[in-house]
Formats: structure tokens, C-alpha cells, sequence
């Protein structure tokens, strides 16, 4: 019995656009040499997702999806939602009480560059957005550019990025990024997919800006955050959703939105952006029913944009058709229009650019 229940794999069927359906520890294919769980369906999103791109850096993130490297089950102590996940090093050093729901089970490919729920691909719509009318509007112009990804809960965006030449970092304060991405071919040197030099990647776990991030550096060309800062998903709610604890936000954070903006602008590059993307559904969904990351206006106060000394370039500005015909295209299941015209799904971004020096 026990043996039987350590072949258990993450499965990775079939899954909704918006939210992909979640992937419980159950039966379900192994990595082999004729079929690679995960990555197909990657590629098929990747293909019906290029119409949509707005730049060829955007087509190029995409279309590199087809050069995603493959990546063979591994063994990890995670929990059942596959919230938390550790190698067996990390392991070891648990007490028993945070030991005890863990289960020694393999993570397939597909829960590797997806998670749980997790749409890696549609941050080709901030990344088309942030290099807009740059000279990284086209892939080359990434090559040995400085990116940083706040919180993604995936590496997939980071490797992709890196493959365009692209110094990655991956900042993140996440138990399972930890634990899923621990193997020396998770980061380091990545190989280039176009005519350029090779990228890189690596990853930080800090609770940033508040806590000192090692070998964090500055000088980053452009920092993305998508679906993670917005005020909906920062602000703390009295009433949130059923399954947010109240007084906690969605997206729990260790600094406020404002502190976290001046870090930034202490890192960017002269002429560097910065780009929060959020998106939801609109509100209300059904009546009676709390979608709090349907307000995806940005969290950051006119005080706290004035000190940063950062120039607004957009502020709130609405992505909502764009990400309306992305999600589409990915098999959004629900109506584009509610009873009002009004669209289903809705999108804001912000950029800020860091002053040049000149």
C-alpha cells in the first residue's frame, strides 16, 4: 500500500483557460522518451496565443516555448494542493509536526512548468506591454538585459526570457519554487533559442525589499509583476472571499505596495521600467459573491510614486480586450460578454520608468 501510494504522480489532464483545473496527487502519465507530459500543452498554447503578441519579443517568448527543455519526474515531500514542496535535503531539516502531512511523491513535467494553476505563457501580454517602443521591442534587444520576475509561481516565464539572451532573476518568497527548483539544471546558463548570446538565470528567496536580499545587485533593465500587486490582491479585506483568512490579503506580501515600489526604483537602471499587471474577473461575478482581485487598479499612493522619484508612464491603464482575446483563444469558457455588454474578464497595467541620468 504504501509503495503503491509513492507511484502517485501530479496529474496534468485537462484544465480551464482562466484557471486551469487543479491537478491532485493522483494517477496519471509518467515522463517517457515517445511523450512529455506538460509540454505539448504548452506548445498548443503557445501556437493560439501567437495572433495576440504585439511585439516580436512577445512572439519570440512564445514561440521559444517549443525549445522548453525536457524535465523528467523528480521526487519532492510536497502536500496534497502542492502548495509546499522540499527536496529531501530541505526535508531533513523540518520539525515532525511540519513533516507529518508531507508525502514523498514525483512532480510530472507538466506540474514543473504549470504548477498547479498557474498560465506562465499569458505574461507575454506585460512583457509586449513593458518593451513597447524600446529597442527590446524585438528579441535581440534582450541580449544581456537585466530582468527581474517578482513572485512568479512558475520558472517557466524566467527560462523563456532567458533564452533570449536575457539575465534573468527570479525573486520570490515561496516555499515550492524553493523545493521544485533546487536542481542545478533549474538555473545558471540558458541556452539561446535565436541568433544571440546565451541567457541566464537564478533565483532569490527574500521577503524583499524588507529583508536584505544576497547578491541581489541593481541596474535591472526592466522588472515584471504580474498577478500579484493590484489593489484588490494587496489591500487587506475585512470581508474577503470565503477561503482568505480576514485582515490578510490575497497576495500576502512582507513590505506594503508602497515600500516595495521604492525598492524598485532603487534597483532599476537609468531609462529602466517597471510594469504591475493584474487581471480577474469582473465584479460582481455572481451576486453576493466577493471577487476582490477584480479591482486590479495599481495599490500605490501619490505620495509613495512621488518619493520613488520614478516617472508614471501609464497608470491603470486597461489591457482588459487584449487579455479577453488571449484567454479566449485558450479556451475561456465563459461568455465575453455578461447580460450588460460589459466584458467577463478585466486587465490594468502600470509602468513606471526609472529617469536617465543624461
Amino acid at each position: 500500500m504504501r509503495s503503491a501510494k509513492r507511484m502517485l504522480v501530479i496529474a496534468g489532464a485537462v484544465f480551464a483557460a482562466t484557471h486551469a483545473a487543479s491537478q491532485p496527487l493522483a494517477t496519471g502519465p509518467t515522463s517517457n522518451d515517445e511523450k512529455l507530459p506538460g509540454v505539448e500543452i504548452l506548445h498548443d498554447r503557445a501556437d493560439a496565443l501567437l495572433p495576440s503578441a504585439r511585439t516580436e519579443t512577445g512572439a519570440a517568448f512564445l514561440e521559444a516555448t517549443k525549445r522548453l527543455p525536457t524535465r523528467l519526474r523528480r521526487y519532492l515531500w510536497v502536500n496534497q494542493k502542492f502548495s509546499v514542496a522540499y527536496s529531501e535535503a530541505q526535508y531533513a531539516d523540518l520539525s515532525e509536526r511540519e513533516k507529518n502531512p508531507l508525502r514523498f511523491r514525483p512532480v510530472t513535467e507538466l506540474a514543473y512548468y504549470m504548477g498547479i494553476a498557474e498560465r506562465p505563457l499569458m505574461d507575454f501580454l506585460p512583457i509586449d506591454l513593458v518593451v513597447h517602443g524600446t529597442d527590446m521591442e524585438s528579441p535581440e534587444g534582450l541580449a544581456r538585459r537585466k530582468i527581474l520576475l517578482y513572485n512568479p509561481r512558475v520558472s517557466t516565464q524566467g527560462w523563456l526570457l532567458a533564452s533570449l539572451g536575457a539575465d534573468v532573476t527570479i525573486l520570490h518568497d515561496q516555499v515550492r519554487m524553493s523545493g521544485v527548483y533546487s536542481q542545478y539544471k533549474d538555473y545558471g546558463t540558458v541556452e539561446s533559442v535565436i541568433d544571440g548570446p546565451d541567457g541566464s538565470l537564478r533565483f532569490i528567496r527574500a521577503d524583499w525589499p524588507n529583508q536584505p536580499a544576497e547578491d541581489m545587485g541593481d541596474g535591472y533593465d526592466i522588472v515584471i509583476v504580474s498577478d500579484w500587486i493590484s489593489e484588490g490582491l494587496s489591500i487587506r479585506s475585512a470581508v474577503p472571499p470565503r477561503w482568505v483568512t480576514p485582515g490578510r490579503p490575497m497576495r500576502e506580501m512582507a513590505s506594503s505596495p508602497d515600500q516595495f515600489l521604492g525598492g524598485v526604483a532603487q534597483i532599476l537602471a537609468p531609462g529602466g521600467r517597471f510594469i504591475t499587471y493584474a487581471y480577474g474577473p469582473i465584479e460582481p461575478r455572481r451576486a453576493a459573491m466577493s471577487q476582490p482581485y477584480s479591482n486590479v487598479r495599481a495599490p500605490y499612493t501619490a505620495e509613495a510614486i512621488a518619493d520613488s522619484g520614478l516617472e508614471v508612464f501609464v497608470l491603470d491603464a486597461d489591457d482588459s480586450d487584449a487579455f479577453l482575446e488571449a484567454s479566449i483563444a485558450t479556451d475561456y469558457r465563459e461568455p465575453a460578454l455578461n447580460d450588460e455588454g460589459i466584458p467577463t474578464l478585466i486587465a490594468a497595467y502600470t509602468i513606471f520608468v526609472k529617469p536617465s541620468t543624461d
